[in-house]
């Protein structure tokens, strides 16, 4: 059965820092994430993948590329695979945010507070909805090739709350670790989620 990978990007400065870069503020890889690619990258060979997708932001276009010089492959963008629009929290700490507003993260996925719309934050159903279109168009379009999609914790989320339908609760507490993979496969137009997380065993150790 041919699957489906997405790879969060890998470590970056904004995750070490802490702060809400969104989409269009420059975060690169810091030397552990470039690592944590470089695993996941000689961990894909195995799934000989045939065609890449990439979010158009800074750390994941160099997750990409280091994906891909390992596995002598090329990448395209797609702006399905963005990170979530962030609005006006763009530049804030992730502390902040939560002692200003409380836990405003676990209300993204409920998409049930005023203040994100205030905000001019993306809905986490907006994110489903274009994850959505790009899996169906994935699955018809390459019924018979094995993808590889690079992106953000939320696109990634977004995936698995389409196959599992998980409540706020569940999707906040559930953490995607950077370079990490979610392989999902797909038979008859039919995706069934495969695994979560998946990375070199020393990482489960050492994360």
């Amino acid at each position: 059965m041919p699957l489906i990978a997405f790879v969060r990007h890998g470590e970056a400065d904004n995750n070490v820092k802490r702060l809400l870069v969104g989409r269009h503020i420059e975060s690169h890889l810091t030397e552990r994430g470039i690592q944590q690619v470089k695993d996941t990258g000689q961990h894909l060979k195995k799934l000989k993948i045939d065609r890449v997708y990439v979010s158009p932001v800074t750390r994941t276009i160099e997750t990409a590329k280091i994906i891909c010089e390992i596995n002598d492959l090329q990448y395209q963008t797609d702006e399905r695979l963005y990170e979530i629009e962030l609005g006006d929290l763009v530049g804030m700490n992730y502390d902040d945010v939560i002692e200003k507003h409380g836990n405003l993260f676990l209300k993204f996925y409920s998409g049930d507070d005023p203040i994100l719309d205030s905000y001019g934050i993306e809905s986490f159903s907006a994110v489903k909805k274009r994850i959505k279109n790009l899996l169906d168009e994935s699955m018809k379009d390459y019924p018979d090739k094995n993808l590889l999609f690079v992106t953000h914790l939320d696109p990634i989320k977004a995936a698995v709350s389409i196959m599992l339908g998980l409540p706020p609760e569940s999707l906040y507490g559930w953490h995607i670790r950077n370079a990490s993979m979610t392989i999902l496969k797909h038979e008859n137009g039919i995706l069934s989620l495969s695994g979560v997380n998946v990375m070199g065993f020393h990482r489960y150790i050492d994360e």
